[in-house]
């Protein structure tokens, strides 16, 4: 697993599978509430294999991530 943050964007990842060969990005599933706001997606492979989660707004989500 490996995670990351795009100070930029505001985004954190995590990746929880290798991607390359065969694990490829086949879908992505946004997160959001009943609002339709989205904080998010799920990363999804061809044969439904997790392979992230991306969180926007980390830095309100998590105070002190700015810094």
């Amino acid at each position: 697993m490996t995670l990351s943050w795009d100070a930029e964007s505001d985004a954190g990842y995590i990746q929880t599978g290798e991607r390359g060969q065969g694990n490829a990005v086949a879908r992505s599933i946004p997160i959001q509430d009943q609002e339709s706001r989205i904080y998010g997606a799920i990363d999804l492979a061809d044969d439904g294999t997790l392979l992230g989660i991306e969180i926007l707004g980390v830095s309100k989500m998590f105070p002190g991530t700015s810094e």
